[in-house]
């Protein structure tokens, strides 16, 4: 993220899960994503959640997924520490201050990222896809919501001086050159057709000579 969009976070963590946004936006794509991870990785070995925020997404899994190492990273200090209050002491969480350009985790360490209403946010796009393609296993899953730049999005993308959300085509390209494929697409209906989020998920990383029988763990 850009140095603007973390002091915004920073100054809105307290308040971020309860206002408007975050109980009629974020929530329900959080649990749709959730949904669609289950569905396509039914019992992964390692998550990483990637702007993981105040880990209102990371509680939802690890309901989902109770016996499974699970890692946020986020660079905005203050919506970590409000994920540390929410996940307590839950020995399977671990939160990292790290923006998605700079993942601090070995190769091939998770089978199963995810990142939720992020990707728009990210300074340097195709660095941070890299960086997911880097850490995700052979075989493993990544599934991703933002308002992509497709349908009714693709105005409301002009009206956005970043130029940071992006067309179906051009997050294909980025996902290709990280090794990743098999992509698909799926909408997400919040508030109506205006409101219209959509998800890319089932990007395996394609199998080589890395094993997921013995996945390497989060350093």
């Amino acid at each position: 993220m850009t140095n603007r969009d973390v002091d915004s976070f920073n100054a809105r963590a307290d308040r971020y899960d309860a206002d408007f946004q975050g109980r009629r936006y974020h929530r329900p794509i959080q649990q749709a994503m959730v949904r669609i991870a289950a569905r396509l990785a039914p019992a992964p070995r390692a998550l990483l959640d990637v702007g993981c925020g105040t880990g209102s997404t990371l509680a939802l899994f690890a309901a989902q997924y109770p016996a499974v190492a699970l890692c946020g990273v986020d660079p905005a200090a203050e919506m970590l520490r409000v994920a540390q209050t929410r996940l307590g002491d839950n020995p399977r969480v671990r939160l990292l201050n790290a923006g998605a350009e700079r993942l601090p985790f070995d190769d091939h360490a998770f089978d199963l990222v995810v990142s939720s209403n992020s990707f728009h946010h990210w300074a340097d796009q195709g660095a941070g896809i890299r960086e997911i393609g880097r850490v995700l296993a052979p075989g493993g899953h990544l599934v991703m919501t933002d308002p992509f730049a497709i349908g009714w999005n693709r105005w409301r993308a002009r009206l956005r001086p970043h130029g940071r959300m992006r067309t179906k085509s051009e997050v294909e390209t980025m996902l290709g050159a990280a090794g990743l494929s098999g992509v698909a697409w799926e909408r997400i209906h919040v508030l109506g057709p205006l409101a219209s989020y959509f998800v890319v998920a089932d990007a395996p990383r394609a199998a080589s000579t890395i094993s997921l029988a013995a996945p390497a763990r989060p350093a």
